[in-house]
């Protein structure tokens, strides 16, 4: 993808809460944040993005490392933007933040003709690495590495989408 392909939205209403990618369990052979450089993409905009940086497998350790990042935050509201895994892997300290916003990466998200998209053989070898771990590693198309423009644009509108729901 050409960086210069995309296009800043000019006087996008922004969020008043942090949005909070949360990466799902990763491997030597997926080391990727969550959405790679979407999140650079929304920041450019003038969101405040976060992704707290969280061990590879351990969920324990996870867990730990997730807890003690929420607790150095000055925010107490959040727009997480995380896998249906991750969120069962957290859901008990997302009780404290019940005032906060989830988005479950979703086929909703996902542009169809990338619904299906072929995992690379990285993703098929981190996924077999998960399994050996008992860990659960989520559909590739759910770690948001589409990196078309008709992606980044509906990314985008989901973003004003909860900023406008703040205002509510």
């Amino acid at each position: 993808m050409n960086t210069d392909n995309l296009v800043l939205r000019p006087n996008c209403l922004l969020t008043k809460y942090p949005l909070v990618f949360l990466t799902g369990v990763r491997s030597l052979f997926f080391y990727e944040k969550l959405g790679g450089f979407l999140q650079d993409f929304i920041a450019a905009h003038g969101y405040v993005v976060e992704s707290p940086v969280l061990p590879f497998r351990s969920r324990k350790a996870r867990k730990a490392c997730l807890r003690h990042w929420l607790g150095q935050q000055s925010s107490k509201k959040f727009h997480f933007i995380l896998s249906r895994n991750t969120f069962e892997e957290f859901r008990e300290l997302f009780k404290n933040y019940e005032d906060s916003t989830f988005t479950i990466i979703s086929k909703d998200l996902i542009p169809v003709q990338h619904e299906l998209a072929r995992e690379p053989l990285s993703y098929r070898l981190h996924r077999l690495i998960c399994r050996v771990y008992r860990l659960p590693a989520e559909p590739f198309n759910q770690t948001l590495q589409d990196k078309s423009t008709e992606f980044y644009d509906r990314f985008l509108d989901h973003c004003i989408e909860l900023a406008e729901n703040e205002s509510i």
